[in-house]
Order: structure tokens, then sequence, then C-alpha cells
């Protein structure tokens, strides 16, 4: 869910701002799910929490593409597959653990927040936390997302494997295997609840259930080394598919099926996150294409894994700060508040509104998702200058640094 550093002479894909764009629609999606309670409170609103498969079809399909030219330079340069694997492995934790480290730090310095992290340390740092929440059958108080980022950690453990080591022309029906086994585990371990909140949503979290929507995002960078007469046969496969999409997902809301949303309302809305993105990466035209590549949309799409991070501990320490100052005000002048105590209820009234707080959390979730993009994230992604993919370091020197999108 973040940005990383390529070198020129080396990307595997140029710089695409409207992906960019596509990743500000997505996080503006999860904190409006996260942050108005009258969507949040809708027994409805867990079948769109499954759009978050649209992280995993474009963490999928930029993770491919890179590993598709590792997999070229390890064939062309003699290098070790498993060396590829290796230096793939750091150059992903340079870029995803150090941020996600200090905000696990952030929360367990906090009294009483910071129970849960502290509790389950070993499950937070090792990235196995999704387990821990299905265990426990409940959510966390600021860390409950952590669990999207506990799948794509675990995804880039095994998906090298996949694409390094199995014939690329074998790889379309790996793709296509592995949707199946998403589809069927789902169907076959779908378990009757009666809370639809709590309990089918903790066992839909789980990475052996996410694996398809990771899988659509493989096959839509397999498109790429297709020749022109298969992708056009792949756009009509897409195309149709994508069509069915669109009224089976209105279909399961409508009847709020809870089984086949569980079985196959993720399938759906990643069939669409698909879609959606194979159109940023041939480019959107006309008003679409002009708002995607936006500077000011570009910019938050572009830190919005620091966005995502923090923007569940944000608006809890914001309300823990205001009624410590309230309450110090409140003893300090007590006579001021007795006199306006009309005034008062109004000012409680606006500040506690949706729209306010909306509005509060978005500016100091985007002024720290900031500073950790420019004190944490980038620091450490110019150490990946010595990490790639057999490229000597003369040559990264002269190429020079841009920034490119990967899941």
């Amino acid at each position: 869910m973040g940005n990383e550093i390529h070198q020129n002479s080396t990307q595997v894909l140029s710089y695409n701002p409207q992906l960019d764009g596509l990743r500000f629609f997505a996080v503006l999606f999860v904190v409006t799910y996260h942050w108005l309670p009258s969507i949040t409170h809708l027994e409805v609103s867990y079948f769109l929490g499954g759009l978050i498969n649209f992280f995993f079809v474009l963490s999928s399909y930029l993770i491919t593409k890179i590993l598709y030219s590792a997999r070229e330079k390890s064939i062309n340069a003699g290098i070790p597959k498993y060396k590829m694997v290796v230096v793939f492995l750091l150059r992903r934790t340079i870029r995803i653990f150090p941020a996600y480290y200090f905000f696990l730090f952030v929360v367990m310095l906090l009294p009483i927040i910071g129970n849960e992290v502290r509790d389950h340390a070993g499950m937070y740092f090792s990235y196995l936390v999704n387990y821990q929440i299905f265990h426990d059958q409940t959510w966390p108080l600021v860390t409950p997302h952590i669990w999207t980022l506990a799948v794509e950690e675990q995804f880039y453990v095994f998906w090298p494997i996949i694409i390094l080591f199995i014939r690329h022309r074998y790889l379309a029906k790996t793709f296509l295997l592995i949707i199946l086994i998403g589809v069927v585990l789902r169907m076959i371990y779908y378990q009757p609840v009666d809370s639809l909140q709590q309990s089918l949503l903790t066992q839909s979290i789980l990475t052996q259930y996410c694996i398809d929507a990771f899988a659509l995002g493989g096959l839509l960078a397999y498109k790429s080394t297709l020749p022109d007469s298969q992708k056009k046969i792949f756009d009509k496969i897409l195309n149709v598919l994508f069509c069915i999409a669109i009224p089976l997902a209105i279909l399961i809301i409508i009847t709020k099926s809870h089984y086949f949303s569980f079985v196959i309302n993720g399938l759906l809305l990643s069939i669409i996150s698909m879609k959606l993105i194979e159109g940023a990466v041939l480019g959107y035209k006309g008003i679409v294409g002009k708002f995607l590549q936006h500077r000011i949309v570009v910019f938050i799409g572009r830190i919005s894994y620091g966005i995502y991070l923090y923007h569940l501990l944000v608006p809890v320490v914001f309300w823990k700060l205001f009624d410590m100052s309230y309450d110090l005000l409140h003893s300090s002048f007590p006579y001021f508040f007795e006199r306006n105590e009309r005034g008062v209820v109004i000012f409680f009234n606006i500040i506690r509104s949706e729209l306010f707080c909306f509005i509060v959390y978005s500016i100091l979730t985007i002024a720290v998702a900031l500073l950790s993009w420019n004190l944490i994230e980038k620091p450490f992604a110019r150490l990946k200058v010595f990490l790639n993919f057999g490229q000597k370091k003369s040559s990264i020197a002269k190429a020079g640094v841009t920034k490119e999108l990967i899941g």
C-alpha cells in the first residue's frame, strides 16, 4: 500500500500517476468507512468492506510485474533465483517494515490503548495479527485494519516463489487454480453466524480466503506478456466478467445474503478492481484522467500508506487530548462554563458532528502521514539503491531516482 523508489534504467513500470489517483479513492473509501458511524453501523457496510480487495489486486499486479523483470534478469545474467527472492524480500522489508514498526511502537507506548499490541507483540511484529484477531473474535481499538498488511506481507513471502520458479507457460493456469481454491475454501468453510459485523468479517480476514484477489492481480500483469492477439481475447473475457460482477455485487447487497457475500463478494469486487486498474494502466482520458492526475489527488495517493496506518489512531488520540483539555479548562474556569452553558452545548454539537470530525481527522491524519513519508519512508526507501536485481551500483548512480508505485 505504498510507493517504491526505482531506477530509471531498470524500472519495470514507468511512474503512472493515475494509479496514485486510484489509491486516493481507495484510501478515501477506507477512512470514510471507518470515520462515519452512519455508514459503519449499517449492516450493508460489510458488503462494501470487500472493496479492500482493491489494495490486494493492485499490490499483486505491481509486484508481479517487478518479479517478471527479476525472472528475466535471473535467466539472462545467470543469477540464482533464490537470490532474487532474497533481494525482493529485503526490498519489501525496507519499504514496509520501518513505518509499520514505528506505528506499533507508538501504539505500545500509549496507556490502555497499547495493551492489545503489548499483549500480542509477537503476532503483530511477525505480521500474523490477522490470525490473532480471528482467534480473539474481536476488533482491536486502533489496529483492526492491520490485518490487511499482515495478509499482504504473507503474500510477499510465497508469491516470489510462484512467479520465479513456476514456468511461464503454466502461470496463467496457476493463477486460475488459486482463484478456484480461494472460492472453494470459502464455500467449504463458511460459518453461519448471528453477528454479521463481527464473526463473518473476522472469518474473511484469514489469508487463505484472500488469495483469489492476488491471483487476479497476477493475471492482469500476465496479460502484458501476451501477444496482441491474445491480449484482445483477454480483454473480451475481462469485459464480460466485469459486466457480470457489477449486477451480482448489487444483488448480494440487496438480498443481504451472508453466504454469497462471503463466498463470492470479494471475488466480484476484485474483478471490478482489476478492470479499474487496467483502465489506469492504459490511461483514463478526459475529466476522469485529469482528476486522477490532479496534483492533490496524486499527493494524497502517494502518502496513502501512512494515512492507512494512522487513520484509526488519530481520532482516538485526538479525543483523549480534547477531553483532557476540556477537563482542565472546566476545572480552571467553572464560572465561565456555567454562564455559557448553552454555547458550550452548541459547541459540542458542532465538533462532534460527523462532518466536522471528518475534516479534523483528515487534516491531522494527512499531517501525520506526511511526516511519516518524509522522515521514515523516503529515507529508508533510498537504501534500496543497494538492493537492485543484478544491477551495478555505478549504473544506478548515473540513472538517478524516480518514484514508482508498487503494492
